[in-house]
């Protein structure tokens, strides 16, 4: 068996809410094991007997539009990205270092995750931005998650690829799921 991390793009799409109760059951029925889910924005911790992501994330997302009748992408990330993802983050917070978050968005592939921040170093002002793995960190002041220009541009991006973010204190809880 193998682990892997699954993230909904979102957990509302096109008016369909989906529970983390009925997404769990959804992907149990549909042969996986071990599913915990953590918070309820779509984050799935599971054990597949299928070894690559690419299969698990078909899999999920065919029993999700057999589920729902519509497509809910997923990102899937194997147990070692979630644990490099995890370690303490690669962009050091300003002062006062309580009023920021990290975050990453995470991407389908490392290729989406440079191009992210070579879009992101384009802002005015430049943010701090760095990639890890199919990852791009940033920084956000508390409070400013949806109107910062980064998240903007994150949330234009996901119209045009298959991105979810969130905050490195969730990929943090997730690992400690997968020890």
């Amino acid at each position: 068996m193998t682990t892997f991390a699954v993230f909904l793009r979102g957990v509302n799409v096109g008016g369909v809410k989906v529970l983390m109760k009925d997404l769990a059951s959804l992907l149990a029925d549909g042969g996986f094991t071990e599913v915990r889910t953590l918070l309820a924005s779509g984050n799935v911790v599971l054990e597949s007997e299928l070894s690559e992501a690419q299969a698990v994330q078909r899999r999920c997302n065919e029993l999700l539009e057999e589920r729902y009748g519509r497509s809910i992408p997923t990102l899937i990330y194997t147990r070692e990205e979630i644990l490099q993802l995890a370690q303490p983050f690669v962009l050091e917070l300003p002062e006062p270092a309580a009023e920021h978050h990290g975050y990453l968005t995470l991407c389908e592939s490392a290729a989406d995750a440079a191009e992210l921040c070579e879009l992101a170093r384009g802002l005015d002002p430049q943010p701090a931005v760095d990639v890890l793995g199919r990852a791009l960190c940033w920084i956000v002041r508390k409070g400013q998650s949806t109107t910062d220009p980064l998240a903007k541009l994150t949330t234009a991006q996901a119209r045009k690829r298959v991105i979810t973010t969130r905050n490195h204190n969730t990929l943090v809880k997730l690992a400690a799921i997968i020890r």
